[in-house]
């Protein structure tokens, strides 16, 4: 640390004998600085308060005296705790005196405007110490700026950190360091001086966890054709041959899932007739059934078979971003195909991060279901149930 030092100037006492009178001279080793003074506005911050871990300094302050040519800059960290790393050199050290970059080399340069040389001394008992060149001064009162590390860019960007000390106190409480600044004359004769305390403590660990946020609805939109709809109800009521019926509803989600999320539907089983369950409803055929991966063109049923292709039931979505699948994500072309229903779950909107708004194809998917007989089909009443399944992705 640094304390006040004294010196006891010896003075050289010269008696000359001349035309009988005597001249006394005093010659001072101190030469022009008579008293050591004190930095001010000055401090030291570290860009990380870290303990035992690299940090880039910003050390201001102002001189109270001259900094004559040939003059150093001194910066000593408190001895046995930081770590000045071998490799550090001039190129990681800024300096600006008045707001002015100035050029830094190994050693100081000659003449107005040249290099102040930069010496290291690595190690846990290291220091800095800037040389001016041979022919600038540093005016009193000079705002002086050295900057330490990777903040360094002036010329070439810095690569090397002094190292934080390790902890000593107990969590919550920082340890205090020293920091010894000194100018001095071409003579190392001390100018000004100042002891600074710079502080490392842990870092705070910030931690939260928001609760997962999820909406999911399914409302009728459109019922068929004298029939009816509700969010978990469709009537078809009485079916034509050969006259296809449509129902739409819709699946909304709103989520703040960040890796957004999936809807699916898939039925129990297929609609079945409600005495003889031997007789169904088929899903959607044209030459091959329509899946969620290869929908079909819609086509009425054609089976010359009681109960065998004379009946179709299919689906499909208005969601034309639907995961890259099958034949892609627009699969359904914009809703003009058609699957038919499985007993698996199979994808009608997709989208791939949170969404909290009302858009179609992000927010919500339209279903529009498609019903269609012919003549063979069995008279009676038919029934499943659809059901639909959100998974969100957090």
């Amino acid at each position: 640390m640094m304390n006040s030092r004294y010196r006891l100037h010896t003075a050289l006492i010269s008696a000359l004998a001349v035309m009988g009178c005597f001249a006394v001279v005093l010659l001072s080793s101190r030469g022009a600085h008579a008293v050591q003074m004190q930095f001010y506005d000055a401090s030291v911050e570290l860009l990380e308060s870290k303990p035992a871990t690299g940090s880039d300094w910003i050390i201001t302050l102002t001189n109270k005296q001259a900094i004559p040519a040939g003059g150093t800059i001194t910066i000593e960290p408190e001895a046995t705790y930081f770590t000045i790393p071998v490799a550090m050199d001039y190129e990681d050290c800024d300096l600006s005196l008045n707001g002015s970059d100035v050029p830094l080399a190994a050693s100081a340069g000659s003449g107005a405007g040249s290099a102040w040389g930069v010496a290291v001394t690595s190690g846990t008992s290291g220091s800095l110490v800037l040389t001016n060149n041979d022919t600038d001064t540093v005016a009193a009162d000079s705002a002086i700026v050295i900057e330490i590390g990777t903040i360094a860019t002036y010329g070439v960007t810095g690569a090397e950190q002094i190292v934080n000390p390790a902890k000593v106190n107990p969590i919550g409480s920082g340890d205090v360091w020293s920091v010894d600044i000194t100018s001095a004359d071409g003579s190392s004769v001390i100018i000004d001086t100042i002891e600074l305390l710079v502080a490392t403590i842990e870092h705070v660990e910030e931690y939260a966890g928001q609760k997962p946020h999820m909406t999911f609805e399914i409302s009728g939109i459109t019922p068929p054709d004298g029939g009816v709809i509700a969010p978990n109800l469709i009537e078809w009521r009485e079916i034509t041959p050969g006259v296809a019926k449509t129902a739409v509803m819709r699946a909304k989600v709103n989520t703040d899932a960040q890796n957004g999320f999936t809807v699916y539907i898939k039925q129990d089983t297929n609609m079945l007739h409600a005495v003889d369950p031997t007789i169904d409803i088929d899903p959607i055929k044209n030459v091959a059934v329509g899946t969620n991966d290869a929908p079909v063109d819609w086509t009425s049923p054609t089976g010359t078979t009681l109960g065998v292709d004379t009946g179709f039931l299919g689906y499909t979505t208005s969601d034309t971003t639907l995961n890259t699948v099958g034949d892609g994500p627009n699969r359904f072309a914009t809703a003009t195909k058609y699957a038919g229903f499985t007993t698996t779950s199979e994808e009608i909107l997709y989208h791939h991060e949170a969404t909290q708004s009302d858009i179609e194809g992000q927010d919500y998917t339209n279903i529009t279901l498609q019903l269609e007989v012919n003549n063979l089909q069995p008279s009676g009443n038919y029934a499943h149930e659809l059901i639909f399944i959100a998974k969100p992705v957090f």
